[in-house]
């Protein structure tokens, strides 16, 4: 995991077009993001992507500080990735369901997975 702060740490996913959220390293991220790795089972895909930054401990009152922030992503041909944007419509934003799908998948190891799913 990434420190996004220095009490910050990040998960990265993306929402497949089957309806599977994907997991990827910070090593796997920045690759992808700077042309080095290439994902071909998503060539010629328009995805949506999620980062969400998240505390690695509570705090006093008991409270995990999470931010969360989303992108989609464009795949050529060969699974490079091409550019990413912001939404263009309302049938790309993230349902409020899979934000909090991410959020929890994110804290799972943090908090628990008990805790992560309530």
């Amino acid at each position: 995991m990434q420190k996004a702060d220095t009490d910050m740490s990040t998960r990265h996913f993306i929402l497949t077009s089957g309806g599977n959220i994907e997991e990827f390293s910070d090593a796997e991220a920045a690759a992808v993001a700077e042309g080095k790795q290439y994902i071909p089972r998503f060539a010629e895909e328009r995805l949506r992507y999620v980062q969400v930054a998240f505390d690695e401990s509570a705090n006093d009152e008991g409270e995990i500080r999470v931010q969360t922030m989303g992108a989609i992503v464009h795949f050529d041909e060969n699974g490079q990735l091409t550019e990413a944007d912001r939404t263009d419509e309302d049938s790309e934003e993230l349902t409020s369901f899979e934000h909090d799908a991410c959020v929890q998948f994110a804290l799972k190891e943090t908090v628990g997975q008990e805790q992560a799913i309530n």
